[in-house]
């Protein structure tokens, strides 16, 4: 397992984020785990009192100066895996919930990683830093156009940062996390989103394509949300850090072959 861990994870309320939190402080380390709002704070701590793990629980909404909160802590691994979604066509959708998506997912989540790198450069700590992509960023799929588009600006920059850490030596390694579908109701809420920002001229079309893509994501979700948080907590624990962290990898062969099948639907309803 390897010496105790300073561990800051965001976007922890829930689904992997909490797995992989608990499965963390379960082992020894110094966890703190973040959520976006206060209500959320005290549900997580109740969670983990049931479950019987220790960890540290705080409120951290990316969108406000809570961020700052990082300067304070004395972390050597960030797990940035706050994100937010919806579905939709950029051409019907309203710009705040464009710039919300952006916002969230990449503009503060960078800053936020900014801050943790720098609070590791002045301490001299050989840290790690994980940032939560989607394989939607490799596979961009007709209305998660905003939402795939945020994810692969994700991985493009973590990539990046990889190839620049590599000249400034700070012995900071990058992992960029992508997983696929997983049953954490995250999709299903991203897909109900999207209702409220389509035209009525598109409406009908729209909640066919809807109902196809929630079959969709029942058909592809695994179920297995500890297996997947289990491969993160022993690439944290691990020495040496992948730089990417693809799983499972069955889906991104399927998410090909959905491509050519959607495309073949998408003409059915619309021709």
């Amino acid at each position: 397992m390897g010496d105790r861990m300073r561990i800051l994870i965001t976007g922890a309320s829930s689904g992997i984020g909490y797995q992989v939190g608990k499965i963390l402080a379960s082992h020894g380390h110094l966890v703190y785990m973040t959520c976006h709002t206060v209500k959320e704070v005290f549900h997580l701590r109740e969670k983990l009192d049931c479950d019987g793990v220790s960890a540290i629980c705080l409120k951290l909404d990316l969108l406000t100066d809570d961020i700052d909160i990082v300067d304070h802590l004395d972390i050597d691994c960030l797990f940035n895996h706050a994100g937010v979604g919806c579905s939709g066509s950029i051409l019907t959708m309203n710009e705040e919930s464009l710039r919300d998506v952006f916002e969230v997912n990449f503009f503060r989540s960078f800053l936020l990683l900014k801050k943790a790198y720098h609070h590791m450069v002045e301490k001299k700590i050989s840290g790690k830093i994980f940032i939560t992509s989607s394989l939607l960023g490799m596979f961009p799929l007709p209305f998660f156009g905003v939402y795939s588009s945020s994810k692969s600006a994700i991985s493009q920059l973590v990539k990046t940062l990889q190839k620049e850490e590599e000249v400034f030596c700070h012995s900071i390694s990058f992992c960029l996390v992508e997983p696929g579908a997983y049953a954490t109701g995250f999709n299903q809420m991203m897909i109900d989103r999207g209702e409220k920002y389509v035209e009525d001229f598109f409406h009908k079309k729209y909640l066919s394509i809807r109902s196809f893509q929630r079959k969709l994501f029942l058909l592809l979700e695994s179920s297995n949300i500890r297996g997947i948080s289990k491969r993160i907590v022993k690439e944290i624990e691990h020495k040496k850090t992948k730089k990417i962290l693809r799983i499972p990898w069955i889906q991104g062969f399927i998410l090909k072959i959905y491509q050519l099948f959607f495309f073949l639907i998408f003409l059915y309803i619309f021709f």
